[in-house]
């Protein structure tokens, strides 16, 4: 015998339509969420499904605001970047690294979607050369390659990194994330990838 319908089921007779109301109360109640079966709100089920964001295995310097230090960018071979109302993402980077020159085409893609998820974000990027003649030509040669800063004295550069809670001798490309009070929040060693995409919105957005 075929299966009918509640309402199918409740034209065939008004003791079956009580019974058929019955049918869809019940049926009804499967689609609550899991949450407020529990007790719980449907911001709770948010919640819980989000994204976990593992900043202290992402960041090799992690400080909260209270502790953070001021952003102080070494000397630079042209003009200080402009303070940003919200947060900086500063990729440390050479055109001798590797690393760095191939992450780069992925870090330039993910502004659209500092846009799209309404990130107050931006990203810049500071060279690390030893002159204007290396990044010239890199450029000449990758068109594609994002506007970067370069700081004047490559010299300078392990005194920055200690500054910053690295060792002088840590390997490129390093990554800076500096909140709207112009504070160092986390300091990354080393390449990132599609996959850490989430864990630098949720910093984002906590604050």
């Amino acid at each position: 015998m075929d299966r009918l319908s509640p309402l199918a089921w409740a034209r065939r007779g008004p003791a079956r339509a009580v019974a058929a109301v019955a049918i869809l109360l019940v049926s009804g109640c499967d689609d609550e969420a899991p949450a407020a079966k529990s007790g719980g709100s449907r911001v709770d089920a948010v919640v819980a499904k989000a994204p976990k964001v593992d900043l202290a295995g992402f960041c090799d310097v992690l400080a909260e605001p209270q502790a953070a230090k001021t952003m102080v960018f070494p000397e630079l071979a042209g003009p200080v970047p402009v303070r940003s109302q919200g947060w900086r993402w500063i990729n440390v980077w050479a055109t001798w690294c590797r690393p760095c020159v191939d992450e780069m085409p992925m870090l330039d893609g993910l502004r659209p979607r500092f846009t799209a998820d309404h990130l107050p974000l931006e990203l810049e990027f500071v060279s690390v050369d030893a002159g204007a003649a290396e990044v010239d030509e890199f450029m000449a040669s990758h068109p594609n390659t994002p506007a970067s800063h370069r700081i004047k004295d490559a010299a300078t550069l392990p005194q920055w990194l200690g500054e910053l809670g690295l060792d002088a001798s840590s390997a490129l490309p390093i990554h800076l994330f500096v909140d709207g009070d112009q504070k160092v929040r986390c300091v990354r060693m080393g390449a990132v990838d599609l996959s850490h995409y989430e864990t630098v919105r949720g910093m984002v957005r906590a604050g």
